[in-house]
């Protein structure tokens, strides 16, 4: 008997399961960063996505997202040597503010910032944000900070 209720309770939560929800995804978005070269002056040739197509430049970047997205903000030093590097904060600056906050800051100093895009948007609506990110030396105690701004484009259904 209790494994026929077992059986009707998970046939009825399989039955009710929103149908939006397969849509929803973790999207990782990481930042590579060449540590020992980086300078405020040289971003676009020590920095780049995970994904980013040779002739795309920073600004130029865009995630493609999904209402309900988990979008999560990563860095990785490049190559790896013992350097650190940390996301530190996102800003929305211009178009749609698909994360629905204006900033999202990593409160724990994971190096990982974190955001849910939103309802409300039409496809096709791009959010220009800046990304602040650390990088701190192996052997330094000092965390050095650089912002970039690419884009998130809500994908079309």
């Amino acid at each position: 008997m209790k494994l026929k209720i077992t059986f009707f309770i998970l046939i009825l939560g399989i039955i009710n399961i929103p149908t939006n929800l397969s849509a929803q995804a973790n999207r990782i978005i990481t930042l590579e960063v060449n540590t020992q070269n980086v300078t405020q002056g040289n971003l676009e040739e020590t920095c780049k996505f995970v994904g980013q197509t040779e002739n795309e430049t920073l600004k130029e970047f865009t995630e493609g997202v999904e209402i309900g997205d988990l979008v999560l903000w990563q860095g990785k030093a490049n190559p790896g040597n013992g350097d650190l590097v940390r996301i530190t904060e996102y800003i929305h600056n211009s178009g749609a503010s698909l994360m629905g906050r204006d900033t999202i800051r990593d409160p724990q100093g994971t190096g990982v910032v974190v955001g849910r895009v939103q309802e409300g948007f039409e496809p096709g609506a791009e959010d220009t944000y800046f990304l602040k990110f650390e990088v701190k030396k192996r052997g330094s105690t000092n965390w050095e900070p650089f912002e970039i701004d690419p884009k998130l484009r809500l994908n079309n259904e």
